[in-house]
């Protein structure tokens, strides 16, 4: 465990929100790195600097306007997969074995209640941005819950679950907790009954006096859930807190969490998953390094006049002149354009980008929205895109059963 108490949370009678917030924060602490990997790779798929995942950072970008070319692989990888897997639009439907003509009704009936459903809560628009998460991030996120008597459905940024890693070990932690930054009017919204404790809160980051000056004034919220230990044990509960009150607590029941994660590599321990950006960084480096490289061999390599010392020519006449004079006694001045660069360099860029598409599983012709040449006819095209889709078989399953 990553602190050391008497009692676990989800044993403290009364309010256990100083218990919660103390091992979230410690937790939090512990997996710094996990916070840093999601900062590389959005740096990678966005291009840029950005400067950190807090409130106060997150929007600060520096975009990459170094002087270097850039060929950013991995978004287009990552866009290219989320494209062609999240076109299809799977939904649940209800059939009847041997049913009158009553139960036939009720299955149609359900099917309309179903669609309404997804079209309610435009579950395929969240649904690409987890699988985009998924890419990019290693794991994307999905939270199902009902509020005011609706179902909803939201995209997690996956930097806002937090499990214990120890106690994830082979992927199935038995508590789970969620931060996220919700407007403190919302709250008060929410939970008049709790206003002034609300209103008395820290400020998120503890940055006071730029909370003064926003007009949605942030606060950290955490939201716990410990599933039950066996089905008579009575452990299970679920919690909403801040830094100094317990907002809601109750029972929970259910054998699992409130979310639905899409992982786009599962590792071999671990909860979480690993993304294409990773897979994709060392190549996305290396080429990052050749295009600088070029660029530079590029700049020098400018054509050179040589003239003899000694030699009378006048440097007037080396002009860019169309039919130009050039008058010389003794040796006539040798011009010399350098060879840029080699053509292996380009070669071995060439190789590393096509590498990538062959770990990404992306044909450089589904990147470029092209068919093949010779692949007219409608059938050869389903062939074709079928032969595609076996390399995403395991990630495209587990996006219909998302």
């Amino acid at each position: 465990m990553a602190y050391m108490t008497n009692q676990f949370w989800w044993e403290v009678k009364g309010d256990p929100h100083k218990e919660i917030t103390s091992f979230v924060g410690a937790l939090d602490d512990e997996q710094t790195h996990r916070t840093e990997d999601n900062l590389n790779s959005l740096r990678l798929f966005g291009n840029n600097e950005t400067a950190g995942l807090s409130l106060s950072e997150y929007s600060r970008r520096n975009i990459r306007h170094d002087g270097n070319p850039s060929l950013n692989i991995i978004h287009s990888m990552c866009t290219t997969v989320t494209s062609r897997i999240t076109k299809s639009r799977p939904r649940a439907t209800f059939l009847t074995s041997g049913g009158n003509w009553t139960e036939k009704r009720k299955a149609k009936l359900l099917d309309k209640f179903v669609a309404g459903q997804f079209y309610e809560t435009h579950i395929y628009n969240v649904a690409s941005r987890v699988f985009l998460d998924a890419t990019v991030f290693g794991t994307g996120v999905m939270k199902i819950y009902e509020q005011g008597g609706r179902v909803k459905i939201d995209r997690v940024f996956p930097n806002e679950v937090i499990v214990d890693d120890t106690e994830a070990l082979y992927g199935e932690p038995r508590q789970l907790f969620q931060r996220k930054f919700i407007s403190r009017q919302v709250m008060v919204a929410n939970y008049p009954s709790r206003k002034k404790e609300i209103l008395t809160a820290s400020t998120s980051e503890n940055d006071y006096e730029r909370a003064k000056t926003s007009a949605q004034e942030q606060l950290e919220v955490i939201e716990a859930w410990h599933l039950p230990s066996g089905p008579d044990a009575g452990d299970g509960r679920h919690i909403i807190c801040i830094d100094n009150a317990t907002l809601l607590d109750e029972p929970y029941e259910k054998d699992y969490f409130p979310f639905v994660f899409l992982k786009w590599t599962d590792r071999l321990l671990g909860f979480w998953g690993q993304g294409l950006a990773e897979q994709l960084s060392g190549i996305q480096a290396e080429i990052n390094s050749l295009l600088s490289q070029i660029q530079k061999q590029m700049i020098l390599a400018t054509p050179k006049v040589f003239i003899e010392a000694g030699s009378k020519i006048s440097k007037a006449h080396i002009n860019n002149e169309t039919w130009g004079i050039v008058e010389y006694s003794g040796t006539k001045p040798d011009f010399h354009v350098p060879q840029t660069t080699a053509g292996e360099v380009f070669s071995h860029l060439d190789r590393l980008y096509r590498r990538a598409y062959e770990i990404a599983g992306v044909s450089e012709l589904a990147a470029q929205s092209r068919k093949p040449g010779g692949l007219d006819s409608g059938r050869a095209l389903r062939e074709f895109h079928d032969i595609e889709s076996e390399r995403f078989m395991v990630i495209g399953r587990q996006y219909e059963e998302l």
